[in-house]
């Protein structure tokens, strides 16, 4: 039997760091799966999700847990994943900034049922017009009898001025 092992990790970034995680993963008979890493000012972030069998998972978990200066999460999980046909879109999103703007929108894209694989944000200033505005990319999985028209009048009744638009 296998386990999947969803880990999450934070911490100062050094060289070759991805690849001794990978190295140390295929020394005991896992696969990476899924995996999302990103380095920003000299920090790596990232999740990933691993299958190995069962024999090695907790060598693995403890090889992973010794990473100096690292924030190690481990999760493991091995029921069976349901799956529900969706489709996986994209939304822009451009308003005006306030606090809790995220929050906001996170909340109602999960009281409609829908999941986010990934968000981008930013905020830039605009001084001529005496505020800032907030930008946000989301990809969704959205099940597939979800009225998408619905959808993004939902997630704009968030900020009066709020676009949002489904891209490609």
């Amino acid at each position: 039997m296998n386990s999947h092992l969803t880990i999450t990790l934070a911490g100062k970034d050094h060289p070759q760091l991805i690849n001794q995680l990978a190295a140390k993963t295929h020394e005991f008979g896992g696969k990476w799966l899924v995996s999302k890493i990103s380095r920003l000012d000299q920090q790596l972030v990232g999740i990933i999700k691993i299958e190995i069998p069962d024999a090695f998972a907790e060598q693995l978990e403890s090889e992973f847990n010794k990473l100096s200066d690292f924030y190690v999460k481990i999760v493991k999980s091995d029921q069976p994943q349901v799956f529900v046909k969706t489709e996986h879109i994209t939304l822009k999103v451009e308003s005006s900034d306030r606090p809790g703007i995220v929050n906001d929108i996170t909340n109602i894209l999960h009281d409609i049922g829908i999941n986010i694989d990934r968000i981008e944000n930013h905020r830039i200033g605009v001084p001529d017009l005496g505020k800032t505005l907030f930008f946000a990319e989301l990809s969704i999985d959205v099940p597939n009898q979800t009225n998408l028209e619905q959808l993004i009048e939902s997630v704009q009744q968030v900020e009066g001025d709020m676009r949002v638009e489904v891209v490609d």
